[in-house]
């Protein structure tokens, strides 16, 4: 079952013309999928944030391509409005990897979205709009009074996105957009747009002007130079983070969906939620969109990257803590909030004791509050593994039912069903047991351990996008190898065997599985009680 979406993109989709090389003296353009809202929603689905697009869309081969580029980048399609009007186009020309554009938009199918097309938005989604949508009639005035018919309902975010070359009124259009700012709690604009909008004020003077008009929230990005952003009592700034740029097309855009994306996975996408954001709280902010969008710069056009491709650039290593398993427990509670539902994921070695620290978090916070799921309940049957010659290598990354243990997750993040049934693993018997673990809806945290939660290989990427906080347990080697040997000594094997299956296979999977470190939020090592 596709989940509701929880952002709603409604504006401009059309194709970007960009330039590729020189035919007998004329410059050749190779089309691509683009518009400044239609990015949005395609970089709100790679990170894995549930999206619809909204928008006017063509039949003909350009807006066939389209819908294409939105389904493979996870957008959901409930929203689009067929037509047979022509796709818009853009020229995209770039000079030392800047781009400016040239738009053919008269009678386009984005252009011509009509109140009529409009359908009922689902509860609690949030709302983006801006761009060349809100500077052209007739779709311009629909989402204006979309956005009018919205306010106070839901989390209204806008990026104007000024494009000076399709306002003939710069007065009217100013006197328009001010109109917008009591309407939404979300505004995110390039520090060019704010010097073309108000070329004779000092920026930190609009921007308190706009919170004062109850905008909760102020991005403005500076190009190579960072990002900032303020609330009516917190700011922060960062940099840029340092790539190789191939050109800066898309690079806005990315920015928003990894701003929008940050606020909805921390549970932040929501008025109330909002006001909550402190200086900390914006600098993770702007360090994700900005690191979302210096990915963009990486390659040619509008390409957002997929949330699994992030956690290798990061410029922030994971925190490094020495807790003790009351600390753990007491970090763990303020996941359990009720009425919501967290899922915090454990991983580490073979041997690190994840198992233990996630049934003691269990049996510290009771079941009402926590519920524990082993990723080793998704072990392959040795029937299945023996068939596969592949009984040896048991524990390796490849042994597992790895879309079978993400989709379970995804249930149990999506919280529809009033229990949800979840496989166990018995060690006496080297057997997953099926349906051993039932999960109440109304549990709000789940705690699941195994060794490949962060990993990227096969269907394991699909983990860590659904994990609000991961861990990564570390522990000395010595005493790791003495408790795997020990393990497997006590389920059937003799010392010489258990020894030797600890310093083979579970050292190559130890290896893999640490390559994954940076990709945890803490890595601990547990307190001596």
């Amino acid at each position: 079952m596709t989940a509701d979406p929880a952002v709603v993109v409604a504006g401009d989709a059309l194709i970007d013309l960009t330039p590729t090389t020189t035919v007998r003296g004329h410059l050749a353009y190779e089309p691509h999928p683009g518009g400044s809202c239609l990015n949005i929603a395609v970089g709100l689905g790679r990170l894995g944030v549930p999206t619809a697009f909204l928008a006017r869309l063509s039949s003909d081969a350009f807006g066939q391509m389209l819908r294409t580029h939105l389904a493979v980048s996870g957008v959901q399609g409930g929203y689009f409005v067929d037509t047979d009007d022509l796709t818009t186009l853009a020229a995209v020309h770039l000079r030392d990897g800047q781009a400016t554009y040239s738009f053919h938009a008269v009678g386009a199918a984005d252009r011509g979205l009509l109140p009529e097309h409009l359908r009922p938005l689902p509860t609690g989604a949030a709302l983006h709009l801006g761009s060349i949508a809100l500077a052209l009639e007739p779709v311009a005035s629909t989402l204006e009074g979309l956005m009018r018919a919205e306010a106070g309902r839901r989390v209204i975010s806008l990026d104007p996105n000024v494009r000076p070359g399709l306002i003939k009124d710069r007065e009217a259009y100013l006197h328009r957009f001010e109109g917008w700012l009591p309407l939404v709690d979300i505004v995110k604009l390039s520090a060019e747009d704010l010097s073309w909008l108000y070329p004779d004020r000092p920026h930190d003077k609009v921007v308190a002007g706009w919170h004062a008009a109850g905008v909760l929230l102020v991005i403005v990005t500076h190009g190579e130079e960072g990002a900032s952003a303020s609330t009516p009592v917190a700011a922060a700034s960062v940099a840029t983070p340092s790539v190789a740029v191939v050109d800066t097309v898309g690079a806005g855009d990315a920015f928003m969906s990894g701003a929008l994306a940050h606020l909805h996975e921390r549970r932040l996408l929501a008025r109330g939620a909002l006001q909550s954001l402190d200086a900390a709280g914006l600098t993770e902010l702007l360090e994700t969109a900005c690191l979302v969008a210096a990915d963009t710069c990486t390659r040619a056009g509008a390409e957002p990257p997929r949330r699994r491709n992030l956690a290798a650039l990061s410029p922030r290593a994971p925190q490094e803590v020495t807790l003790s398993l009351a600390d753990l427990v007491e970090r763990a509670r303020a996941l359990a909030v009720p009425g919501q539902r967290h899922l915090l994921g454990i991983t580490g070695a073979p041997g690190a004791g994840k198992s233990k620290v996630a049934q003691d978090l269990i049996a510290r916070l009771g079941s009402d509050l926590a519920a524990f799921v082993p990723m080793d309940g998704f072990h392959l049957s040795n029937h299945t593994l023996i068939t596969w010659r592949r009984r040896g290598r048991k524990g390796a990354w490849d042994t597992f039912d790895a879309d079978g243990y993400v989709h379970l997750l995804r249930r149990l993040r999506d919280q529809e069903e009033e229990i949800v049934h979840a496989p166990d693993f018995n060690r006496d018997v080297d057997e997953s047991i099926g349906s051993a673990l039932p999960i109440r809806r109304e549990v709000p945290l789940i705690v699941t351990e195994g060794n490949y939660l962060l990993t990227e290989l096969g269907g394991w990427a699909g983990v860590a996008p659904l994990l609000d906080e991961s861990w990564y347990l570390q522990i000395d080697e010595a005493t790791r190898l003495q408790r795997l040997t020990y393990r497997h000594q006590r389920h059937g094997m003799n010392h010489e065997q258990a020894d030797a299956w600890a310093r083979t296979t579970d050292q190559a999977n130890a290896v893999l599985i640490a390559q994954c470190m940076p990709r945890a939020d803490l890595v601990i090592t547990m307190a001596e009680s």
